[in-house]
């Protein structure tokens, strides 16, 4: 009874991770494409240029 018990448990933790598996690849691909377009406005951005008065 004790080994059911255990490949129970074996298998719904593999099933919980073939179900939530597209959810975290959308969730990194989502990341990954937020951080790129951040970086390239950072990049885009013109730089404060320093007024030398003398």
């Amino acid at each position: 009874m004790n080994k059911l018990i255990e490949h129970i448990k074996k298998v719904a933790i593999e099933d919980t991770r073939l179900f939530f598996e597209p959810f975290a690849a959308v969730k990194r691909l989502i990341r990954r494409v937020a951080t790129a377009i951040t970086s390239r406005i950072k990049r885009s951005k013109p730089k404060d240029k320093k007024d030398d008065d003398q």
